[in-house]
């Protein structure tokens, strides 16, 4: 399958959630997906919008799947990892850190976890804003123990 290109990297996005993400157009929605893309690699740990973070999670689940599936020397999955991620020191990474410790695992290679929501700073401006912090499983940072509520006693 050395036929990869970037149009075979297919992430199912809802309609009504791409045409928020892309209030430039597509060549901006893949530029912030980029982004968001070398600051997970990077950093294995992120915070930000949820409607981004959360599209840009497929597509970090995609381009390791396809480099555990290839490996660097396939042409295809190299091409799809030189458009998607900007820096190139992360390609390396992706192979030698990320594939090795994800050989044995099956399934997501990320973890969302949902943060409280931020409600508009100004009374009459109602706008809420969900935030996710988006990690790598298995990185060297301490774990983000969720928070279990106790919903039995509510009503609705």
């Amino acid at each position: 399958m050395s036929n990869l290109s970037t149009k075979a990297l297919r992430v199912t996005v809802p309609h009504a959630l791409r045409s928020k993400l892309t209030i430039g157009g597509q060549s901006e929605r893949h530029e912030k997906i980029k982004s968001i893309l070398g600051e997970l690699f990077r950093h294995e740990r992120i915070e930000g919008y949820i409607r981004t973070h959360d599209e840009t999670r497929q597509y970090a689940e995609r381009l390791i799947e396809l480099a555990k599936k290839y490996g660097d020397r396939h042409v295809g999955t190299m091409q799809l990892m030189d458009y998607w991620i900007a820096d190139k020191d992360l390609i390396h990474k992706v192979f030698k850190v990320f594939v090795p410790r994800y050989a044995n695992t099956v399934g997501p290679y990320t973890n969302a976890h949902r943060l409280p929501i931020e409600y508009g700073k100004h009374e009459h401006i109602f706008k809420q804003r969900q935030n996710i912090v988006l990690e790598m499983k298995n990185n060297p940072y301490p774990r983000i123990i969720p928070d279990p509520r106790n919903y039995s006693n509510i009503l609705t």
